[in-house]
């Protein structure tokens, strides 16, 4: 599956990474390709954990939505 991830950069800050499928699931790295891995990584470890607790994981949204 894949998800949405919102990446966005303030002058004088590093590279932000959220999902809005999942809410809390943030990161931020100080390039973007350090973000991008840091994202995967970030979604990867959130996921497990919700699936440790039996909570179900959402479909992903679509843009338009």
């Amino acid at each position: 599956m894949e998800y949405i991830a919102y990446l966005h950069k303030d002058k004088g800050s590093d590279f932000g990474v959220s999902f809005p499928d999942f809410p809390g699931c943030v990161t931020a790295g100080r390039t973007l390709e350090e973000a991008r891995q840091l994202a995967r990584e970030a979604l990867t470890l959130h996921i497990a954990g919700m699936l440790e607790d039996g909570e179900p994981i959402p479909e992903p949204s679509s843009l338009a939505e």
